[in-house]
């Protein structure tokens, strides 16, 4: 494991959550449709810390995709990022807003910003080598930015 690309990923993953959810981007709208309301109470020092976990957990299971892949550049980690972003997060994330009965709205906004941090991290996992050596696969960058 690239333990500093990790690191990278995981900072900037909080940087586009505090950006996405700020009262300059989707805040205001997020607070509206979930329902919650500014300085309502909530401890948020242990919420961003275990943001900050789950971005950790995020930014290792991307480090391996992209060595089990062989994406060895920020094109090839992006496409991948992409994939899993849409292909198990959103889509994942599109059954609860369903069966929730939540806003189609809100399920934009919290898919939207899950989607764009996984395609950052794995941009910046792949431009700075995961580090997970896989010899039975060849490199994917040529098939994956054909593709």
């Amino acid at each position: 494991m690239n333990w500093l690309a990790i690191i990278i990923a995981v900072i900037a993953n909080m940087v586009i959550g505090a950006l996405w959810y700020g009262n300059w981007a989707f805040g205001k709208s997020w607070m509206k449709l979930s329902g919650h309301t500014m300085g309502e109470g909530m401890q948020v020092g242990p919420l961003y810390a275990l943001t900050a976990l789950a971005a950790l957990v995020q930014a290792i299971t991307m480090s391996w995709f992209l060595g089990q892949t062989g994406a060895n550049s920020g094109a090839a980690g992006a496409i991948i990022g992409l994939y899993v972003g849409l292909g198990f997060v959103a889509s994942a994330m599109f059954a609860e807003v369903l069966f929730a009965g939540r806003p189609p709205r809100l399920y934009a906004i919290t898919a939207g910003y899950s989607v764009v941090a996984a395609i950052v991290q794995g941009a910046i996992i792949g431009f700075l080598g995961s580090g997970v050596r896989n010899n039975r696969a060849p490199t994917a960058d040529a098939a994956m930015l054909a593709a």
